[in-house]
């Protein structure tokens, strides 16, 4: 079993066996932060902070027997699942959930918006929790939308949380997918899933696979000499074949202001999407800035 998951089922165990869903989504983030380790990633949501992965674990868990096929988070089976953690994280949780044994309801995502304002920028709810004087604290933290700019991303290292953080952090509106073939092993990040997840997140997708790079041509890509030889090739065949589709790069920035191109890779250098962008810059009257996001 994944450690994180283990995690999930010992601070439910920890806070008396059953949680309602914003509850529970509520103090796994804050042990989180407190515990300075992400198990899991949030961004900010309909309610606060929020993470896909803990309910698809929640949708596995359930699925394997652990927990109860009901809304709420609710273990079903009767065992002590603090033992399965390591020393510091068993102490730590049994810590924590004396400390927070209190917080429920409203008083948690009262002190999570607080403490945290980031992930309560786009809470449907903070008017109800927060006075006025609050709400203007929390709304100072929101991302600025500001000029027009073009982004590119790579999700090698992430979750689908931590990445769609990113992109809220920097008022991205639109992604653009550059992979010929959006299929990933990694949760989160098929086409499918991956569209739905930035839907629900409010940012539109679109898919320009003529501008990937065929699955047959990345392989074998062990030095940076083979890299090199990858992007010269993709640069004199492939972005020349793909006038149109720079300019619906264009075009689409110029709708919706604020758009990042999405690979896998991590660092824009070692993926094709930094050829991409300079093949933008010369595109006639482009003058928007572009920000490879770390």
């Amino acid at each position: 079993m994944f450690y994180r998951r283990k995690i999930l089922l010992a601070l439910l165990e920890a806070c008396g066996g059953e949680l309602n869903n914003t509850d529970m989504e509520k103090l796994l983030f804050v042990y989180c932060m407190e515990r300075e380790i992400n198990y899991y990633d949030f961004f900010p949501y309909r309610f606060g902070c929020f993470s896909f992965l803990s309910y698809q674990d929640k949708r596995v868990l359930t699925q394997q027997g652990y927990l109860s096929n009901v809304d709420n988070f609710k273990l079903r089976l009767k065992k002590s699942f603090a033992k399965d953690l390591e020393v510091d994280d068993r102490h730590f949780l049994i810590a924590f959930a004396l400390r927070t044994r209190q917080l429920r309801g409203d008083a948690l995502v009262r002190h999570v918006y607080l403490k945290y304002p980031h992930y309560a920028c786009r809470s449907e709810i903070k008017n109800r929790i927060l006075t006025d004087e609050e709400l203007a604290m929390i709304d100072a933290c929101q991302p600025e939308v500001r000029e027009p700019c073009l982004f590119t991303i790579g999700y090698e290292g992430l979750t689908i949380d931590a990445y769609i953080d990113k992109l809220i952090r920097h008022s991205v509106a639109m992604v653009i997918d550059v992979r010929r073939n959006p299929i990933s092993r990694k949760y989160g990040f098929s086409k499918t899933r991956f569209r739905s997840y930035l839907e629900r997140a409010h940012m539109a997708y679109e898919h320009i696979p003529e501008l990937g790079v065929a699955s047959s041509q990345r392989k074998n890509l062990e030095t940076a000499e083979d890299y090199h030889t990858l992007f010269e090739e993709y640069a004199s065949t492939t972005l020349p074949r793909c006038e149109a589709e720079l300019e619906r790069i264009s075009l689409l920035l110029n709708t919706h202001r604020r758009v990042a191109l999405t690979c896998f890779e991590a660092e824009a250098i070692s993926c094709h999407r930094h050829r991409i962008t300079e093949s933008l810059h010369r595109i006639e009257n482009w003058n928007n800035p572009i920000v490879h996001i770390q």
